[in-house]
């Protein structure tokens, strides 16, 4: 009998019921299926938004993000973000804006993992709503998903 996680429904469930978790957690259940069912981890992957995911979020979108969110949450939040989210950040603000947020990065110094967190999960919460007002956009390349 094949696991009701297998198919497109339970998939779609599971999925929704991520997207209304915080990092952590969902970090925990990706890498806990990621032992045991990978290629489920691997589907649901294609079907959240995680802060990697700001690697792939256009131009206009970013630029507003990066208006509304505070510069100590960004600075903490990007410690340990793929190169990826790093460059596409930094490739959207001025150098004076750029300037300010590796000092901030410098002042803060090493960060918790709870306060990683913390700050990247505030800073979804407004991804989520201009994802929400269409004034922000993800395309991921690899799944053809657009957000």
């Amino acid at each position: 009998m094949a696991s009701p996680l297998g198919t497109s429904t339970g998939l779609e469930i599971l999925a929704n019921i991520l997207r209304h978790c915080d990092s952590k957690t969902n970090r925990n259940i990706l890498n806990g299926l990621q032992k045991d069912i990978p290629h489920l981890a691997l589907e649901l992957r294609k079907k959240i938004l995680t802060f990697e995911d700001l690697a792939y979020a256009d131009q206009r979108g970013l630029q507003k993000l990066l208006k509304l969110i505070r510069l100590r949450d960004l600075a903490i939040a990007l410690k340990g973000s793929p190169q990826a989210v790093l460059k596409n950040i930094a490739s959207n603000m001025s150098q004076r804006n750029l300037h300010d947020l590796k000092a901030e990065i410098t002042a803060t110094g090493p960060s918790r993992e709870k306060e990683v967190e913390e700050a990247r999960d505030r800073i979804m919460v407004v991804v989520a709503e201009l994802l929400n007002s269409k004034e922000l956009f993800i395309n991921r390349p690899t799944d053809n998903m657009v957000y």
